[in-house]
C-alpha cells in the first residue's frame, strides 16, 4: 500500500490502556498491540518513583533481587506488587 506508514506510540502506565485492535485513534487504526520487554530497574529508580528510601526498597524487595549485593536489580512489575502490598502491623494493639 502506498501512503501507509507505521508509527510507534509508547505508553507507560500502572495498568494496561483500554486500546483495542481496529480502534480508531486520532485518524489512525490500531493494527498491532504488543507489550514491550521490561528491563530490570535499580533500587534508586524505584525509590524515586515510590518516594521511599533506597534502603527501604532493598529491604522490601530482597526476595526478588536479580543483581548482586552491591547492584540490586529488580523486575518493575514484581517490585510494584510487593511495594504496594501493605505489611501487617507487628506487635500488640495500642491501649488508650
Amino acid at each position: 500500500m502506498s501512503g501507509v506508514f507505521e508509527y510507534t506510540i509508547t505508553v507507560e502506565a500502572s495498568s494496561p490502556p483500554q486500546i483495542l485492535l481496529g480502534q480508531d485513534l486520532g485518524g489512525a487504526v490500531v493494527t498491532k498491540l504488543e507489550k514491550a520487554k521490561q528491563e530490570l530497574v535499580t533500587a534508586a529508580q524505584l525509590a524515586k518513583v515510590y518516594n521511599l528510601s533506597v534502603n527501604t526498597i532493598r529491604t522490601r524487595l530482597i526476595t526478588i533481587n536479580q543483581g548482586t549485593e552491591g547492584k540490586c536489580l529488580y523486575n518493575p512489575e514484581a517490585a510494584h506488587t510487593l511495594i504496594m502490598t501493605k505489611e501487617p502491623k507487628r506487635g500488640r494493639k495500642r491501649v488508650n
